[in-house]
């Protein structure tokens, strides 16, 4: 009877190990925080990125979060998300210096306007410019001010268009997304 139970206990806790082992992200937009970007970026990993800054609200009532998912879902791609609303100047500076790749002179990530990002080996690749996100655009997105959209779903076109240029981009040079 003891020998049942510890075999019972000892099969639970592998299938558990297993389950923890195959966590993936899923596919869409997975949010992450600043810490966990700079984690997978320091473990040299290779992914879509999507940063930008701007308030919960008008992220929300832009739906942009739901704009690249649907975007992402049709693809089934997954990217990462932060958002970098409160973050100080300076930081976001030295992360956009840390981060670019040094043969990019003078062209260095900007994490709060940059938008959609092909990370390669934790090192931030020229974004496609169909995919920039500066707060202007979000704030006049949400509020359906003139010139802008009412929803980021109106620019699906364009969101399509860079996460495909991306794709395209690492299907080209043979790297492999990591999640």
């Amino acid at each position: 009877m003891k020998k049942i139970g510890l075999t019972s206990l000892m099969l639970l806790a592998f299938l558990l190990l297993l389950s923890a082992c195959g966590n993936k992200a899923e596919v869409g937009m997975n949010k992450i925080s600043l810490k966990e970007l700079e984690e997978k970026l320091d473990n040299n990993e290779s992914f879509l990125l999507v940063t930008f800054s701007a308030s919960g609200k008008d992220v929300e009532e832009s739906e942009l979060v739901e704009a690249f998912n649907e975007s992402l879902s049709k693809k089934e791609q997954t990217a990462f998300y932060v958002n970098l609303d409160g973050e100080n100047q300076k930081t976001l500076d030295q992360l956009g210096e840390k981060y670019t790749p040094s043969e990019y002179k003078g062209d260095v990530w900007e994490p709060k306007d940059d938008g959609l990002v092909l990370i390669e080996d934790g090192g931030v690749m020229k974004n496609p410019r169909e995919t920039l996100l500066g707060q202007p655009l979000i704030e006049g997105t949400a509020n359906g001010a003139d010139g802008y959209g009412t929803s980021f779903m109106e620019y699906m076109d364009d969101i399509d268009a860079g996460i495909s240029s991306a794709l395209d981009f690492a299907q080209q040079n043979d790297i492999e997304l990591t999640y």
